[in-house]
């Protein structure tokens, strides 16, 4: 449980510092491919965490779509889960 914490925050400091050359924007996908895997073991406070990180990955991905790099490819990834996740909008208290 500790762990899967820790990814929720990894995420979303990955992408408070994500920009179109981000040379580890491949975490990004790594850590919330994992968070969705394990997501039936996130408390409700972190499924709240995540959908704002998803949010957030969905602007951001919004703002770099045009750059040709592969920190947008991971993150165009990353947004297919975030996107997949937010429309099931029923994981998550503060976001019904």
């Amino acid at each position: 449980m500790e762990q899967l914490k820790k990814l929720v925050k990894n995420y979303g400091i990955g992408l408070n510092y994500f920009d179109e050359d981000d040379p580890e924007a491949d975490l990004l996908y790594i850590y919330r491919k994992e968070l969705e895997e394990n997501k039936a073991l996130l408390s409700p406070e972190d499924l709240d965490l995540l959908c704002q990180y998803d949010l957030k990955a969905v602007e951001l991905y919004e703002k770099y779509k045009n750059y040709d790099t592969e920190a947008v490819d991971w993150l165009k990834d990353t947004v297919q889960i975030a996107k997949a996740n937010l429309k099931n909008k029923s994981n998550y208290r503060k976001y019904p």
